[in-house]
């Protein structure tokens, strides 16, 4: 069960609805979350829970080629900024992994 740890922001835009993709770089935490896992979104005491229904792995290029970035990013105006805001969490990633969420019952 991959978890999350994101900013409030990022956070309330999964609350919300806005959001429905996290980005991360490949990592040992998450890099063998399949879809039907149960991913755990937190912020300080805050918690979400939301089903994997599809990973994506590989470059950015594939990953926005792949999923809409306003999906991980929903602030960004172009893809060019989404891959600004990654380059900024991650300026050593070469291979990055999304993945779609949605609520379950």
């Amino acid at each position: 069960m991959p978890l999350f740890m994101v900013k409030r922001k990022d956070f309330d835009f999964y609350r919300f609805g806005k959001r429905d993709a996290e980005l991360r770089a490949v990592k040992p935490p998450w890099k063998n979350s399949k879809p039907g896992d149960i991913a755990t979104i937190q912020c300080g005491r805050n918690i979400l829970r939301k089903k994997i229904v599809k990973v994506h792995k590989g470059s950015l290029a594939r990953i926005f080629k792949e999923v809409n970035y306003k999906r991980v990013f929903p602030e960004a105006s172009t893809v060019f900024e989404a891959v600004k805001a990654t380059r900024k969490l991650y300026p050593q990633a070469q291979e990055f992994m999304v993945f779609e969420l949605e609520d379950f019952v």
